[in-house]
């Protein structure tokens, strides 16, 4: 469905004479200045409810883990809860100004659609998570503890060098979505080569 209006986009701005600088911009080029005002109030109010969730859904699990994992809240009994919440409160402002300069930074120096970016991000992110949990759910198989952050750490950059030199190595293909899955399978591997049976 999601595919099919993208389409109809595409064709109603071709028809119309509309041009974008950005492929992320032309939905809201077309509900602001094409379809008059009160499809740009729909259009912010459905960005607006869209998107404030997942903020907030995010910067509240960030703040949790930092104020558990990094400040130890959960151990530490000379705060009280007063100066907890206090801390809280600041941890919560600091990463929603670190989310801030994200945007803003990802804004200033991207040169292609941003659903692309965030893609190539995860492939490189989820991968080795993707590869541990496979190894976990389909084998039973005892790693070596210490090698697992030097898995966690090679599977990326093998996939980058792979994908940066695909062209050369796999006779001009370009790896694009597909990293994940190489990340993931290079992940099991490692894992499979630095284990033993249980």
């Amino acid at each position: 469905m999601f595919l099919f209006l993208g389409a109809v986009l595409l064709i109603y701005a071709q028809t119309k004479g509309i041009t974008v600088d950005h492929t992320d911009n032309l939905f809201p080029t077309i509900a602001l200045k094409s379809l008059g005002p009160v499809a740009g109030i729909i259009f912010l109010v459905g960005l607006i409810s869209a998107a404030y969730p997942s903020a907030d859904g995010a910067l509240t699990s960030l703040t949790t883990i930092f104020c558990i994992d990094f400040l130890n809240f959960e151990k530490n009994k000379s705060l009280s809860e007063q100066q907890k919440i206090k801390h809280r409160y600041w941890v919560h402002i600091s990463i929603a100004i670190l989310f801030l300069i994200a945007i803003l930074t990802f804004r200033q120096f991207y040169n292609e659609a941003m659903i692309t970016i965030i893609y190539t991000i995860a492939g490189y992110t989820y991968g080795p998570l993707l590869g541990f949990y496979g190894f976990g759910l389909f084998t039973k198989r005892k790693v070596w503890d210490a090698f697992v952050p030097v898995i966690a750490i090679l599977s990326p950059v093998i996939t980058f060098l792979l994908s940066t030199f695909s062209s050369r190595l796999f006779w001009g293909y370009q790896i694009s979505f597909e990293l994940i899955i190489i990340n993931g399978f290079l992940t099991f591997m490692g894992l499979l080569f630095i284990s033993k049976e249980h």
